[in-house]
């Protein structure tokens, strides 16, 4: 089983034995992981409402319909972007490379206003020290290197998880594509 010392800009896909928790089927992108703990934001659990509705005072723009995602099920106040804009002031921080993270206002009203393509999340996910490397000796987790279309989807969340699974490849693609349930064996 894979256990790499940072999963840092890399995404965790949820073993499905895992059925009764928030993680059930999950595709979390690592934002930062060191040996005081890990953080992620789950990309594929969509909320029923919109920037609009949990930001104040956005611009009357079409992105402002868009979808918040649920981040995960630590911290609801908690509110960022994810987005690939690095000339905006403040991009955040670059998790990986042109893939950035940042919470502040002025970001999501220039991200906004200049039509880029970005996601917000509300909540995260979060481990602290030692915490993920004990699921990782208990299976908890597949470890894979997202690609951007796979970190900026809008695939409803059963959709994704297969997707990182095929992308992933090996037995994962084998099981996605002749099993019901790739993690049965």
């Amino acid at each position: 089983m894979e256990k790499p010392a940072s999963t840092k800009g890399l995404v965790l896909i949820s073993n499905s034995t895992v059925v009764t928790d928030f993680f059930h089927k999950t595709v979390i992108f690592m934002v930062d992981h060191d040996d005081t703990g890990a953080f992620g934001i789950v990309l594929n659990k969509k909320s029923d409402n919109t920037i609009r509705e949990i930001v104040k005072n956005v611009p009357d723009v079409p992105s402002a319909e868009d979808p918040v995602w649920i981040g995960g099920p630590v911290d609801s106040m908690f509110v960022c972007m994810v987005h690939r804009d690095a000339s905006a002031i403040d991009p955040g921080v670059e998790v990986m490379p042109g893939i950035f993270m940042g919470r502040s206002y002025e970001l999501l009203m220039y991200l906004t206003e200049n039509n880029c393509e970005f996601r917000i999340f509300q909540g995260y996910a979060g481990w602290g020290a030692g915490q993920l490397e004990s699921e990782f000796d208990r299976f908890s987790w597949v470890v894979h290197k997202p690609t951007e279309e796979l970190i900026f989807n809008d695939l409803d969340s059963d959709v994704l998880w297969k997707k990182s699974l095929v992308e992933k490849g090996g037995i994962y693609k084998y099981f996605v594509e002749h099993t019901k349930d790739p993690m049965l064996n």
